[in-house]
């Protein structure tokens, strides 16, 4: 960790130096206004520590150029003249403190200060990497964004491949523990063995006592991934967990008290599930607090080039450069992505294994299941028509389309697009009339 401090040589300035270098942070000390804000390269450190009795007539223009310079910095002033302090600390410093009090409290402030940086460092690659422009990311951003600041459940709904845990990342960046529990891989009579533990002896099999997911997550967040696939049984257990903030481990007499954040997620449309008698009413109330709605690929296609650029610069290696071509990008969108963002990441990585490095072309890309979806597109075209006239002008349509695109494949040659169609020149010129093309507009 580096901070940069603003400060004249005095007692109090070695007092610091001294603080920070027994945490191991590094220290870059500037004695001038003009020759450390003003010309160093910007930005700053995350953390500034300013001694106002040292920059006295400077100090009002420095701080707010500072601030300007670099505004994601905190700065934490101190003085010994409180005449320097008082007007200014509100405005401008996070923490103002004077001489007597900045040796008594610095060394619990600065081990404090890690941990808050390294929480928004985390903060800001967790956010970095919910990738897209359309309406239905930013509002998701914004979901994530309030989500982070409550302690009430958070339940993320989506279909399989959206990215339900990077979401869960997200809401949760603020705790050291994250606790992931993939319901649907535990069987049905482990599940509360392994949410909330048991004692030595509690039944066959436990020779050795062991604590649940639940308490091992004590102090953070608790990923419950696929709820809608937790048997009832267990969901009455969490339901009570939920309520009272406690859990009972297998045998215990005794319950304990936990401080979780549960965030749970599901494919499933747990409303229906509900109505089935498959899942508990009241658990989905509980858990449906802070509900976030993640939409599939297909619905925000316009994400699909920032996804695609993303997952080139992941995989690329470092002797590689990969660009997407507009034609690559055009089939990418035309893609309806059943297994969403997932199935897209498979995709561009198979691309870069099997392509040498240059721009992707739409032949580089493997998409399984691509035929299904254009014949399930054209069959819900043929739907539409409600008589033969329609259909036959659709077709004919569709005909036109295709002689045009191909003409101009090969750059408006009527000949050279006939002996690739495999057609005769003069057929070809023929169909082209039937259809009410002008050779000559082409």
């Amino acid at each position: 960790m580096h901070i940069d401090l603003f400060t004249k040589e005095t007692s109090t300035s070695s007092f610091i130096q001294d603080v920070l270098s027994s945490v191991n942070y590094d220290v870059t000390v500037y004695d001038s206004i003009e020759n450390g804000l003003y010309t160093t390269k910007t930005p700053f450190s995350p953390i500034i520590i300013w001694n106002l009795d040292s920059f006295t007539e400077e100090n009002d223009r420095a701080l707010q150029a500072l601030r300007e310079s670099s505004p994601e910095s905190m700065i934490f002033a101190y003085a010994e003249d409180t005449n320097n302090y008082g007007y200014l600390c509100n405005k401008y410093a996070d923490v103002s403190m004077n001489t007597a009090s900045v040796r008594v409290h610095l060394m619990s402030k600065i081990a404090k200060l890690r941990k808050f940086i390294e929480a928004r460092k985390t903060f800001h690659e967790r956010m970095s990497l919910l990738v897209g422009k359309s309406p239905a990311m930013d509002q998701l951003r914004n979901a994530v964004l309030r989500a982070m600041v409550h302690t009430g459940p958070v339940l993320i709904q989506g279909e399989t491949g959206v990215g339900k845990e990077l979401i869960a990342r997200a809401v949760s960046c603020i705790y050291d523990k994250f606790i992931t529990v993939n319901c649907s891989a535990i069987p049905d009579n482990l599940f509360e063995s392994e949410l909330f533990g048991h004692t030595r002896g509690a039944f066959t099999g436990a020779q050795n006592e062991r604590i649940g997911l639940f308490e091992a997550a004590d102090g953070g967040a608790i990923f419950l991934d696929e709820i809608g696939d937790m048997p009832l049984h267990a969901q009455v257990k969490l339901l009570r967990v939920l309520q009272s903030k406690e859990i009972r481990p297998i045998g215990a007499n005794q319950s304990k008290r936990i401080d979780v954040r549960i965030v749970a997620a599901t494919n499933r449309d747990l409303k229906k599930a509900v109505k089935e008698k498959k899942f508990r009413e009241d658990l989905f109330y509980r858990l449906n607090v802070i509900p976030l709605k993640i939409s599939p690929l297909r619905e925000r296609k316009e994400d699909i080039e920032d996804l695609a650029n993303y997952f080139i610069k992941q995989y690329q290696a470092d002797d590689e450069s990969y660009t997407l071509s507009p034609s690559a990008l055009q089939r990418l969108q035309h893609h309806d992505w059943p297994g969403n963002i997932r199935e897209l990441e498979n995709v561009v990585q198979r691309a870069l294994c099997f392509t040498n490095s240059g721009e992707l072309q739409p032949e580089d890309f493997q998409i399984e299941n691509e035929k299904s979806a254009e014949v399930s597109t054209v069959s819900a075209r043929f739907v539409e028509h409600e008589n033969y006239d329609q259909f036959r002008d659709w077709l004919l349509e569709q005909e036109r389309q295709f002689l045009l695109e191909k003409i101009r494949e090969n750059n408006g040659s009527v000949s050279a697009t006939a002996e690739k169609l495999g057609m005769l020149r003069t057929a070809l010129y023929n169909r082209l009339n039937r259809l009410g093309i002008s050779v000559k507009n082409l």
